[in-house]
């Protein structure tokens, strides 16, 4: 036993305040008496208690099923979460009503208690995605007692005490609203309804209104066209018949086509005159070449003929003066000589004549058309004024009619542009109140509208908060039932956990040996 007591310090393998696995172990051996003694008492006594003292319990729990529901209204209130379900299921109002209820139905002592954790729990089964499916979460009752019927009831009296206050909570809040709008709804509806048929009787009065100012200042128009039209068209007639009677009194259309028969002559004249002309010139040019190249021609033609006779040429040679013979070579240049008249000159002369007997009775003719021109000139020019003066006083005639017919119109038409503008200015007077009166009724319905807009789409909420009143966000699954067997004790588990303990505390107190003895 001295041994065992040693401190580590005198130990051989401990060097410099360093601890071995050596060590460790030497320390186990020298203590293991202490430490496995320790370990088994503690375990054997807390087994022993267990088996002794520790009685029989019996669990049972009833199970919610929390379901949202497919359709929910809004004027419902949201579903809680599961944690807010549980802390509505452990709030110290439903444990405190539970407790009440099983005291009165004897289920329990009056002076029993339900603690939370003690002898009830809650217990929350987590939804987990399967594939597409989203299962719903579960939340449980438990509650422990040593009876099992007992421990049923209670779990069941807490489930049904937790359900009726979450109806209570989830209905009382929506029964207000949903009155309220059941009692608006049809109201507004009602009047939705009478302003808008108010609206399209206030529209088609003014519509009505419009149509006859409108026919009114188109009768009036109508009416005033038809008299300016009579009007216009006797102008008209008026106009033409001065200007027909003009034309008939100054014989206008007989004078203007002798005028264009005149015209005409003297355009004939005038082109002939042009010819004869033109024909006077030429035969003066041939008459001039003609005696020009007559002035060049001789009249005679003087002709020369060579001796040829052999006896003529014996004769003027023999025949030379004094007797002598003639030379041969002298007589070469003898012949016999002539005069003729010239046949060119004869052709010229007569040719001569023939122009000047022409360019003769050209002259005359020429004569004779320029005094035919001047004469028709003058009548022409004597036409054309008298023509034209009457034809000025007819067009002058003409612009006056026109002017007045003109004015006539223009004064027509200041007429209607006043009328149109005085109808345009009542009409656009009536249209001005129509849109006026029109978008009061309109901002009118907009707002009944908006309002009967929303009530009925909290009326469609209500109808759902009423057909869900009977549909529970979270219902009970499966009621509690007592159990035939009890729950495990537990007493090898806590002899067990006792046993570690206690082995604990034995190591603890070998240290605490070791460090008296090294004091020591």
């Amino acid at each position: 036993m001295t041994d065992n007591q040693q401190p580590l310090q005198n130990d051989p393998g401990f060097e410099g305040g360093e601890l071995s696995f050596v060590d460790i172990v030497a320390f186990f051996r020298r203590h293991w008496r202490l430490i496995f003694g320790t370990a088994f008492v503690t375990g054997f006594v807390v087994g022993l208690y267990v088996i002794l003292f520790v009685g029989h319990m019996y669990e049972a729990g009833a199970t919610l099923i929390i379901v949202a529901p497919k359709f929910a209204s809004d004027l419902k209130p949201n579903t809680l979460t599961v944690q807010g379900y549980q802390q509505l299921l452990e709030s110290d109002a439903v444990i405190d009503e539970t407790r009440k209820r099983l005291i009165a139905n004897g289920v329990i002592r009056p002076n029993a208690l339900l603690q939370l954790g003690v002898g009830i729990n809650t217990r929350i089964i987590s939804s987990r995605r399967f594939e597409d499916n989203v299962l719903a979460p579960l939340l449980q009752t438990i509650a422990r007692s040593s009876d099992g019927k007992t421990a049923a009831e209670i779990a069941n009296t807490w489930a049904a005490v937790f359900l009726e206050r979450t109806n209570d909570l989830m209905a009382g809040t929506t029964s207000a609203s949903v009155k309220f709008i059941d009692q608006q709804y049809p109201l507004v509806r009602d009047s939705l309804a009478k302003s808008e048929d108010e609206r399209v009787t206030l529209a088609d009065q003014f519509q009505k209104r419009y149509d006859e100012v409108a026919a009114e200042w188109d009768d009036k128009v109508s009416a005033l066209k038809n008299e300016t039209s009579s009007v216009l068209a006797a102008q008209q007639a008026e106009t033409r018949r001065m200007i027909e009677e003009f034309r008939a009194q100054h014989n206008l259309d007989s004078r203007r086509a002798q005028l264009t028969a005149l015209r005409t002559t003297f355009s004939t004249l005038q082109g002939e005159q042009a010819g004869v002309a033109s024909q006077l010139q030429l035969k003066q040019l041939q008459l001039d070449a003609a005696r020009k190249q007559l002035a060049q021609t001789q009249q005679l033609l003087t002709l020369q003929k060579a001796i040829t006779d052999d006896s003529l040429w014996r004769t003027q040679a023999e025949s030379g003066p004094g007797g002598t013979k003639t030379d041969w070579t002298a007589l070469q240049d003898r012949s016999l000589r002539s005069q003729e008249v010239n046949p060119v000159f004869t052709s010229l002369s007569e040719k001569t004549a023939n122009i000047e007997m022409e360019v003769n009775s050209l002259i005359p003719r020429a004569a004779g058309l320029a005094a035919d021109i001047e004469r028709l000139n003058t009548e022409m020019k004597t036409a054309e004024a008298s023509l034209g003066s009457d034809e000025a006083a007819l067009d002058k005639l003409q612009r006056e009619r026109d002017a007045g017919l003109a004015q006539l119109k223009e004064d027509r038409e200041n007429i209607l542009t006043h009328m149109t503008h005085a109808r345009q200015a009542a009409l656009d007077a009536i249209k001005r109140e129509t849109d006026t009166r029109l978008a009061q009724a309109d901002r009118m319905i907009a707002q009944e509208r908006d309002l009967f807009a929303e009530l009925a789409k909290n009326f469609n909420q209500a109808w759902l908060a009423k057909a869900g009143q009977n549909m529970e966000d979270i219902r009970l699954g499966a009621p509690a039932v007592p159990h035939e067997t009890p729950q495990p004790r537990g007493g090898v588990t806590k002899a067990l956990l006792a046993t570690i303990i206690g082995g604990l505390l034995g190591v603890f107190s070998a240290l605490v040996r070791e460090a008296a003895a090294k004091t020591a």
